[in-house]
């Protein structure tokens, strides 16, 4: 670009008017030529010149500078740091008492000059320490096991009357019993009946985290359903699950588990596992968790890596674990298979899972103990030979799947061995399937044809949307610690939760395949009042859409007896 360009091209509206004025001033030729030059009617040129003349166009307008030094004045940063030095305030409230004194500053400026003078920020206080309340603020009352014999007849709200629907459910499984069998931690006011029903009962109204429970600290029937005058505190809540330890949780969860199969044949009578991995990030500086890999943020995060296990045929979760190493991954599912030999006696379900979850030795292992599995195949290297499989050698096979787009796929079976020495496996290429490269699939099972391998391996997804519903609704990625134990034992609450959203579901006609979240919304989630008129108990919902359906379910239709309410009845009614 030549120095001359700086003066006739491109340029700003202010130098062009300056150019073209200069231009006439100077007769570099005629107001046509010149206006024509710079872009401007001959006229438009005339009133440029005009108002210059007149004193009304400034082509080098005057910048006024700020001014160069503070603005505050030395009275107001010392009685800045008097408030500081005083009454202990913060830069809020120093902001606040100076912006009524008719003095304007801001919070940054305070923030500044307080540094300056050489104070450091203030740790957070409550505000019992600030000295200060909210005006309208219930304290609510010591949580403690709700004794009857002194309680007068009263009448409460409850924000989500529904959640007591789930009683007659908690008293078939026997879940409050196999608490007391396994003697989870409890105080000299909160029993373990009454601390682990308010978890379960934050998990069935899908409560983020447990420090949240505060809102509903003065909610008489949460505290009822739980057995106790009021909730517990966020304290006791966040805290409890650090007086186990895993030996305990995974008791519990062994029992839970082998008693709800005895009850509920139906939900773990499928002849395949699904198996998966799934990563909780943690965003926590002083974390000591490993690094893991977050397929929803597409990047490895420092998280929880957990392992759940799901029936095939009816979705229902039977196990899950939180303490897991990324050195000890690929053992996990030995831990599983342990873990089911001790509930059932026996493995004969085909485990499927994809090719991250272990190690091709682990593979030959499971084999040796005529495990059976269905898993893909690292396939980095092995594309290329796929690709040159002649086309009479592959098999045209229809996937009877509902809305799948591609049923019409290509099959080639093969054998294939792993390692070397050790037994060789099926392997199915699938090509033509809706993606760009071929899929390996392998398996010892040698008793299933292979569409039917095909099938299986294709509902697959269902523990993927197991896991995006319990993350949506049971808030599953809401990390509540960085602390294994604590974590474990958010989750198996949540598989217990999970399990009674799904028995609830079942006695629901036409909605047995619907999830937790729309549950609670079309069932759940509606306000009611509990009535105690000295012998038992009344909880009063208004008619719904709904309710008509509700009124099927003979075990919430029917008076029942609460243990940890001192066995008084409680029945369900219907209002208009």
């Amino acid at each position: 670009m030549e120095l001359i360009d700086f003066f006739t091209k491109d340029l700003c509206p202010r130098q062009k008017q300056y150019e073209a004025i200069r231009a006439a001033a100077f007769r570099e030729g005629s107001i046509k030529d010149i206006a024509t030059r710079f872009g401007y009617t001959p006229q438009t040129l005339r009133t440029l010149i005009s108002q210059l003349l007149r004193h009304k166009l400034q082509l080098f307008p005057y910048v006024k500078k700020g001014p160069k030094g503070r603005r505050t004045t030395p009275e107001i940063e010392n009685m800045i740091i008097q408030l500081r030095r005083k009454y202990i305030l913060n830069s809020r409230e120093i902001t606040e008492r100076l912006n009524l004194s008719q003095i304007s500053i801001g919070v940054r400026t305070v923030e500044r000059i307080l540094s300056d003078a050489g104070f450091p920020k203030l740790r957070r206080r409550t505000d019992k320490e600030r000295g200060i309340s909210k005006e309208g603020t219930v304290i609510p009352k010591r949580s403690e096991n709700l004794s009857l014999e002194m309680v007068k007849p009263f009448r409460s709200e409850c924000h989500v009357a529904g959640i007591f629907f789930f009683l007659p459910y908690i008293l078939e499984t026997g879940i409050v019993d196999i608490v007391q069998e396994c003697a989870l931690p409890e105080s000299c006011d909160i029993g373990n009946r009454q601390a682990v029903l308010s978890m379960l009962l934050l998990k069935l109204i899908g409560n983020e985290r447990l420090s949240h429970i505060r809102q509903y600290n003065t909610d008489t029937g949460f505290g009822i359903f739980a057995g106790l005058n009021t909730l517990p505190k966020p304290t006791y809540m966040c805290s409890y699950s650090c007086r186990t330890d895993v030996s305990v949780l995974m008791e519990f969860q062994q029992r839970i588990i082998k008693h709800f199969r005895s009850l509920y044949p139906d939900l773990y009578h499928g002849k395949t596992i699904n198996l998966d991995f799934h990563s909780i990030p943690h965003f926590g500086d002083d974390s000591e968790m490993d690094k893991v890999w977050c397929g929803a943020r597409g990047k490895a995060l420092k998280g929880a890596n957990t392992f759940f296990a799901q029936d095939g045929e009816s979705n229902s979760l039977v196990y899950t674990r939180a303490d897991i190493r990324r050195s000890e991954s690929s053992e996990e599912i030995k831990k599983f298979i342990d873990y089911w030999v001790e509930i059932k006696g026996i493995v004969d379900e085909t485990l499927i899972f994809d090719s991250k979850l272990t190690r091709y030795e682990m593979l030959c292992e499971l084999n040796e103990n005529n495990i059976k599995f269905i898993t893909l195949r690292t396939r980095k290297s092995l594309i290329e030979k796929a690709l040159k499989i002649p086309d009479n050698q592959w098999q045209k096979v229809y996937l009877p799947i509902p809305k799948r787009k591609y049923k019409h796929i290509k099959v080639h079976e093969s054998r294939v061995t792993l390692i070397n020495g050790q037994k060789s496996f099926r392997q199915l290429i699938v090509k033509d399937h809706g993606r760009a490269e071929p899929t390996f699939i392998i398996s010892n099972n040698e008793d299933i044809k292979s569409i039917d391998i095909l099938m299986i391996y294709a509902r697959r997804w269902h523990i993927e949307n197991k896991l995006a519903d319990i993350v949506k609704f049971f808030n599953l990625n809401a990390l509540s610690s960085p602390i294994m134990i604590r974590i474990h034992f958010d989750l198996l609450w949540t598989v217990i939760a999970d399990t009674l959203y799904h028995l609830f579901a079942k006695d629901l006609r036409r909605f047995e395949n619907c999830t937790p979240q729309k549950i609670f919304k079309q069932f759940i989630d509606m306000p009611g009042q509990i009535v105690y008129d000295g012998k038992g108990f009344t909880v009063k919902i208004r008619k719904r859409a709904t309710t008509p359906i509700l009124l099927r379910i003979k075990k919430i239709n029917r008076e029942f007896l609460v243990p940890w309410l001192d066995s008084k009845p409680l029945r369900i009614v219907w209002t208009p």
